[in-house]
C-alpha cells in the first residue's frame, strides 16, 4: 500500500477516525480564537478597558491567521507534518502561559496576534491534509463541510466551558480548558502524522514575507481604524487619519507585491472572472448580516438580565440548525450541483424572514421559546448560504489559481467583522440617538401618559419610606431607563429590517447574474451553431 505523504499507516488504515481526530486539533485551534467571544465583560472588568479594546483584541488574532495562512500552505510541505503541528501548539501553549499571566492589554493584544500565526497553522493545515484524505470533488465538499461547520459552531460549543469557567471561578481559569485541549491535539499529532517526510520539499527561497509583512501591517491597522473609528468621530481625530493613511499605503505595498511578483501569496488574476467577484459580494452582505444575531444574544444579556450560560444555551440552538442545514446542503449538492444557487438564494430567504420576524416580535420580555425559534432559523438560513456560497466562490477561479480562493475568502470574512462592529455600532448610535430626542418630546408634563406613569412611580416611591425629592428622582430613573431599553429594541429593529433589506438586494444580484448568464452562453450556443 502506498503511503500518505502526511497520515502514518496506522491514520491511513482507519481513515475515518483519522478524520475525526483532525477535525479534533482543528476545532482546539478554532477553540483559541472563540475562547472569550461570550465572555468579553470578564475580560473588560480585568484589563480595566473598554469593549472596543476587547475586539481589537478578538480581530488582532484573526489578522494574524489571515497573514499566516497563504504562507502556511507551503511550510506545510517543507517540514515533517508531525512535528510542524506540534511546533505550532506547543507555541501555542507557552502564548496561552503568557497571556494568562499579562495584565496588560497591549501586551495581550500582541499575544492575541502571535497566536493568530499558531491557530493558521492548525486551521490551514487541517483543511489541506483533510482534503487530502478524500480527493475528487466529492472529497473537497465534505472536507469544506467539516470545516465550515466548526467554523461556525465552535464559538458556541467553547463557550459553554467559557462561561462555565467564568460563572464558578478565575474567568482566566479558561486557559487550563484550553490548553488542556493543546496538550490532547499534541497527543492526537502523535498518533497520526507522519514523523518523516514522505513528499520532496518545496525549496522556501521564493516565499513572500515582506507580502506578509505588509499584509499583516494593513491588516492591523484596518481594525484599528474600524474599531476606533467611529468612537474617535473618524477623520476628525488625527490618529485615525495617521492610521487610515498608513493602512493605505501598506494595502498599495502588498497588492505591488501580488502584481509583480513570480509565486505571489494570492494570485490577482482571480479577480478577473465575475463570479468570483459575485460570490465575494454575496459573502460580505452574508457574513455583515449574520452578525445580526449578536444583536439577539446582546439583547437577552442586556435587557432580559440572562446570564452568559444561558446566552449559550440559546446559541446552541443555533449551531443545531447550522449542523441539519449543512448536513442537508451536501446531500443536496452531491446529488445535483445546480442546487448551489437554489440553497443560496432558500437561505437568503430564510435570513430575511428571520429579520422580519425579529422586526415585528422583538419586545421587552421575550421568553427563551420566543427567541428559540428564530434564533433556530438563522442557523438554518447560515447554514443552507454558508457552504453553498463558498463552493460557488472557490469553483469559480481556475486551478492554477492555487489557494486564491480560499485565503481571499477569509480576507472576506475579516472584512465583514470589522464592517459589522463598525456599522452596527454607528447605526446603534445614530438611532438610539435619534429615538432619544423622539422621546424627548413626549417626556413633558403636557403629555398625560408621562405624568400618570410619573406620579405612580413616585406614589409607589412615597410607600416605600422615600422622600418626596427620593421618589421624584427615582421615578426620573426609572423612565430613563424604560426610554433607554425602548430606544435600543426599536434600533435593533431598525438594523433588523436592514438586514431584511440587504437579504433582498442580494438575492435581486443573484438572479440579475443567473439570468445574464443563461442569456449569454444561450447566445455563445447559437454563434457556435451559426
Amino acid at each position: 500500500m502506498k503511503a500518505h505523504p502526511f497520515l502514518n499507516s496506522f491514520a491511513f488504515k482507519y481513515k475515518s477516525l483519522s478524520i475525526g481526530l483532525m477535525v479534533f486539533i482543528l476545532f482546539t485551534a478554532l477553540a483559541q480564537f472563540a475562547s472569550f467571544s461570550l465572555i468579553q465583560q470578564h475580560l473588560i472588568s480585568f484589563y480595566g478597558v473598554e469593549p472596543e479594546d476587547i475586539s481589537m483584541s478578538v480581530l488582532a488574532m484573526y489578522a494574524g491567521i489571515i497573514t499566516f495562512l497563504p504562507i502556511q500552505f507551503r511550510l506545510l510541505r517543507y517540514f515533517p507534518v508531525q512535528k510542524y503541528f506540534i511546533t505550532a501548539i506547543f507555541i501555542g501553549i507557552l502564548l496561552n502561559i503568557a497571556s494568562f499571566i499579562t495584565h496588560d492589554i497591549a501586551v495581550f493584544i500582541v499575544l492575541r496576534f502571535l497566536h493568530g500565526l499558531a491557530v493558521a497553522v492548525c486551521v490551514g493545515g487541517m483543511l489541506y491534509i483533510i482534503l487530502s484524505t478524500l480527493p475528487g470533488e466529492k472529497g473537497a465538499l465534505i472536507g469544506s463541510s467539516f470545516l465550515f461547520t466548526a467554523i461556525l459552531t465552535t464559538a458556541v460549543i467553547i463557550g459553554i466551558l467559557s462561561s462555565w469557567v467564568a460563572v464558578n471561578m478565575n474567568w482566566n481559569f479558561t486557559y487550563y480548558g484550553l490548553i488542556a485541549l493543546q496538550i490532547l491535539a499534541i497527543l492526537v499529532a502523535l498518533l497520526i502524522f507522519q514523523p518523516k517526510m514522505i513528499l520532496r520539499s518545496f525549496p522556501l527561497y521564493q516565499l513572500d514575507w515582506t507580502g506578509a509583512f505588509f499584509f499583516a501591517n494593513f491588516s492591523l491597522s484596518l481594525a484599528y481604524l474600524m474599531i476606533y473609528g467611529p468612537r474617535q468621530y473618524w477623520f476628525s481625530s488625527h490618529s485615525i487619519r495617521l492610521v487610515s493613511l498608513y493602512c493605505f499605503v501598506m494595502l498599495l505595498f502588498y497588492l505591488y507585491r501580488q502584481a509583480t511578483l513570480k509565486r505571489p501569496l494570492i494570485d490577482l488574476r482571480a479577480f478577473k472572472y465575475g463570479k468570483f467577484i459575485l460570490g465575494l459580494f454575496l459573502l460580505l452582505i452574508f457574513y455583515g448580516i449574520k452578525d445580526t444575531i449578536n444583536l439577539i444574544y446582546g439583547y437577552a444579556g442586556g435587557i432580559l438580565g440572562w446570564s452568559a450560560e444561558d446566552v449559550v444555551y440559546l446559541g446552541l440552538y443555533n449551531s443545531a440548525g447550522v449542523i441539519i442545514a449543512i448536513w442537508i446542503s451536501v446531500k443536496l449538492i452531491l446529488k445535483n450541483k445546480l442546487f448551489v444557487p437554489k440553497l443560496i438564494i432558500s437561505g437568503f430567504l430564510l435570513m430575511i424572514v428571520y429579520n422580519l420576524w425579529m422586526y415585528f416580535s422583538l419586545t421587552p420580555n421575550m421568553s427563551f421559546t420566543d427567541l428559540a425559534v428564530p434564533v433556530f432559523m438563522q442557523g438554518i438560513a447560515v447554514g443552507f448560504v454558508f457552504l453553498p456560497v463558498m463552493i460557488f466562490t472557490m469553483s469559480a477561479i481556475p486551478k492554477f489559481t492555487g489557494f486564491t480562493s480560499i485565503i481571499v475568502c477569509a480576507y472576506a470574512r475579516f472584512i465583514a467583522t470589522l464592517n459589522s462592529i463598525s456599522g452596527f455600532y454607528t447605526l446603534q448610535l445614530h438611532y438610539n440617538q435619534e429615538y432619544k430626542e423622539g422621546f424627548l418630546e413626549y417626556l413633558t408634563t403636557d403629555n398625560q401618559n408621562f405624568v400618570q406613569r410619573s406620579s405612580s412611580y413616585q406614589s409607589l416611591f412615597l410607600l416605600k419610606g422615600y422622600t418626596a425629592d427620593q421618589a421624584n428622582a427615582l421615578s426620573n430613573v426609572l423612565i430613563s431607563k424604560a426610554t433607554a431599553i425602548q430606544g435600543q429594541l426599536l434600533t435593533n429593529r431598525t438594523i433588523f429590517m436592514i438586514g431584511a433589506l440587504l437579504m433582498v438586494l442580494a438575492i435581486v444580484v443573484l438572479l440579475t447574474f443567473i439570468i445574464i448568464s443563461k442569456i449569454m452562453a444561450s447566445k455563445n450556443q447559437r454563434q457556435l451553431a451559426v
